[in-house]
């Protein structure tokens, strides 16, 4: 038996920013941030991320977030299948 699957046309596009900071014990705590703008830049990130660390609007397990250690953005695509 052959069975056919159809695309839809409309694919989904997700994008999440992923933050990694540094704590009071060295070590690594990462806050995700979904359906970010698309035109997001490094400065924006990086204002963002400074400002929470002078804020100190986040802690973690271990300790405060002290120091920016890196960001970046996942980008990742789901088409959905027309299988019934």
């Amino acid at each position: 038996m052959h069975c056919e699957l159809k695309r839809r046309v409309a694919k989904n596009m997700t994008r999440v920013l992923t933050m990694t900071f540094l704590t009071e014990e060295g070590k690594k705590a990462s806050i995700r941030v979904s359906n970010i703008k698309d035109n997001l830049t490094e400065q924006e990130v990086k204002t963002t991320m400074e400002t929470i660390i002078a804020k100190n609007i986040f802690t973690s397990k271990s300790g405060d977030l002290k120091s920016i250690d890196s960001a970046h953005i996942e980008e990742s695509s789901t088409t959905e299948l027309q299988v019934k």
